[in-house]
């Protein structure tokens, strides 16, 4: 009997080897896909579409971060971009439909100076195509800052329409409902235009006496309190603001006061009201929707958790 070479010897190790490294590829392969399974089952499984509103002089970009968050989650999936030109026309990039499992539709508005007054008007467009061409009936709202604002204008003014989907919850952040920091920053409206008048709150001026009212009511919160019993019932809200902690109550755009004014104008009408606190640093406004971790835990729970 003749013995094995070294040649043959080296071809069974070289199998034998190469059959354990697959079998630990594919271990791992099948244990990430256990985990997310896993992981998505701690979530809600719906079509309601998620809609993010970004900001002033921003993007959608802006949105990536969120829907990035959701997507390693596994909680939702970033489906739809939605961009809106200057002279108020839709162009759709994605697709949804009743199998499309948390969808996340981010919106692009071209002209990102437009203001929140706007930005609502142009939701409502959206919002519109969405019932009519996809059959939604449903939807999440997401806004950061003047996004924020228009996200509440929206369910104020629209909120109760049927030819539009239903609004289940709100999501806003460092939303600027009694007034903006004026810092006469180059990327602030000019005086001449209408939208500089937004920009006319001032650090540790404004406070809200007991009821939650604030005892300034600058001309863009009472343009929301003329509306305040029109707030649809079923709306879940959270507000999440930013204090730096560094003495002017504030994000550094937005006062406390004029985030936590959404309190009475919604919170005796709203199916939910809750408030989300955060400091320091990663309270600074733009880093309030910059991949920021308490940020995305709220708004991830709030929306989509089982």
């Amino acid at each position: 009997m003749s013995k094995p070479n070294k040649s043959t010897i080296g071809q069974v190790l070289y199998f034998v080897l190469g059959g354990f490294f697959l079998l630990l590829i594919g271990y791992h392969l099948a244990n990430g896909v256990i985990k997310d399974y896993q992981k998505s089952q701690n979530y809600i499984n719906s079509p309601t579409p998620t809609i993010f509103l970004h900001g002033w002089v921003s993007s959608y970009h802006a949105e990536t971060r969120f829907a990035g968050a959701s997507e390693r989650a596994n909680a939702a999936s970033s489906s739809m971009v939605i961009a809106v030109h200057r002279n108020g026309k839709i162009k759709i990039f994605g697709h949804i439909n009743k199998y499309s499992r948390n969808p996340i539709i981010r919106v692009n508005f071209i002209n990102h100076r437009a203001g929140e007054y706007m930005y609502s008007r142009w939701l409502v467009n959206i919002t519109k195509i969405l019932k009519e061409q996809y059959h939604v009936k449903n939807i999440n709202l997401v806004g950061h800052s003047m996004g924020a604002y228009a996200a509440i204008n929206y369910c104020l003014t629209n909120g109760n329409d049927p030819k539009l989907p239903k609004v289940n919850k709100v999501v806003v952040i460092a939303g600027p409902y009694d007034g903006i920091v004026n810092m006469h920053k180059r990327n602030q409206p000019k005086h001449r235009n209408h939208l500089a008048k937004l920009w006319d709150d001032h650090y540790n001026e404004n406070t809200l006496d007991k009821i939650g009212k604030p005892t300034i009511i600058h001309p863009e919160y009472q343009y929301l309190l003329d509306k305040q019993n029109n707030f649809p019932k079923q709306i879940e809200v959270l507000n999440i603001y930013g204090n730096l902690e560094n003495g002017t109550n504030s994000d550094g755009v937005i006062t406390t006061t004029s985030a936590l004014s959404l309190g009475y104008l919604i919170k005796d009408r709203a199916k939910v009201y809750q408030t989300v606190l955060v400091k320091g640093k990663q309270a600074q406004h733009t880093a309030l929707h910059q991949d920021n971790p308490v940020v995305n835990k709220a708004l991830i729970k709030f929306l989509w958790k089982d």
